[in-house]
């Protein structure tokens, strides 16, 4: 691996977190925590890792949506590794291609629905598998609530608003993205792509009605893998990871 794991997790006096520097946006990324714990646990694998993630980068500035493509990309960079991203969008994927050209000869860049690619993704075995192909439409759940009048009192009446009756009413809103992540993991387990050393990473996660995540986090429990960090990304280990 390019850089030693201490130099990476930490910054002090002769040591200098790369992604620490660039990424932690002086606690305004909500992201960086589950970002960092994940290439941790990449930093100290025996080989260089595997990424792949579904759901590209979508513009240069793009922390907001997580910066994705570049933060794997980099990291590959640095330490050696292979990141294949896969996208729906022609366009998505050119601006991705734009965007992460610094380290592209470390990314492959997969045009196809994400369900299909890992389904036929046999002969790749992930490190990381990363979730974040179909937006979570947070908006318009917000918009039903007058977000688009008032957007703080529409999130504070989406919050008050349990996790039955938001089912109940706007199925049709947040199942769409819930749903596909969830035939995204079950792929990648069916094809061999996530394994029982996956580390598997979901985006758009404590949201109202769940976010992405819920049906993909309910089955990783039913499967007996464990939560290592919750937060706006979800990280998740299975049962051999957590016993070496």
């Amino acid at each position: 691996m390019g850089q030693t794991l201490n130099e990476f997790c930490y910054t002090s006096h002769g040591h200098d977190n790369w992604f620490y520097r660039k990424y932690y946006y002086s606690g305004a990324n909500s992201r960086y925590h589950t970002f960092q714990l994940a290439l941790n646990m990449l930093a100290v694998l025996d080989h260089p890792p595997v990424i792949l993630e579904t759901g590209c980068q979508r513009q240069a500035d793009d922390l907001g949506a997580g910066m994705s493509t570049s933060i794997w990309g980099e990291f590959c960079a640095k330490n050696g590794g292979r990141v294949y991203t896969v996208e729906l969008s022609p366009k998505n994927l050119e601006v991705c291609k734009q965007c992460t050209q610094a380290w592209a000869q470390h990314i492959e860049y997969i045009l196809s629905d994400s369900v299909s690619c890992i389904r036929a993704a046999t002969t790749v075995h992930a490190d990381l598998l990363y979730l974040d192909s179909m937006d979570y439409d947070y908006g318009g759940l917000l918009n039903l609530y007058g977000g688009q009048e008032d957007i703080a009192a529409a999130m504070k009446a989406v919050d008050q608003i349990s996790l039955t009756e938001i089912l109940a009413k706007h199925s049709a809103i947040i199942l769409p993205a819930q749903e596909h992540c969830l035939n995204e993991l079950k792929a990648a387990f069916i094809s061999g792509l996530a394994h029982e050393r996956t580390i598997i990473m979901i985006d758009d996660n404590q949201l109202p009605g769940g976010g992405k995540s819920r049906l993909a986090k309910d089955h990783l429990v039913g499967a007996g893998w464990k939560c290592l960090l919750d937060f706006q990304q979800s990280v998740w280990v299975g049962p051999a990871r957590m016993l070496s």
